[in-house]
């Protein structure tokens, strides 16, 4: 299966397929501390330290904010 991934430029990073599981497999591939994920019950996802930013962004898909959130409530982006 392959995960894309996709970020709103403002720090806020998630993929498609979307869920916990695959978030976490995104953060393992990109590097990204475990400690940058927020468990909220409605919206988990990760944030990215503006200092990782350029170097994600060079492997994600920029989208605007409302985007993200449609991806976490599980339409296509």
């Amino acid at each position: 299966m392959s995960i894309k991934f996709y970020h709103d430029g403002m720090r806020h990073l998630v993929c498609v397929p979307y869920s916990v599981e695959n978030l976490h497999a995104m953060a393992a591939e990109l590097g990204i501390n475990r400690c940058w994920f927020h468990a909220s019950k409605d919206h988990p996802h990760y944030d990215v330290p503006k200092k990782r930013m350029a170097t994600i962004g060079e492997r994600s898909t920029l989208v605007r904010p409302r985007q993200i959130l449609a991806i976490i409530r599980g339409e296509t982006p």
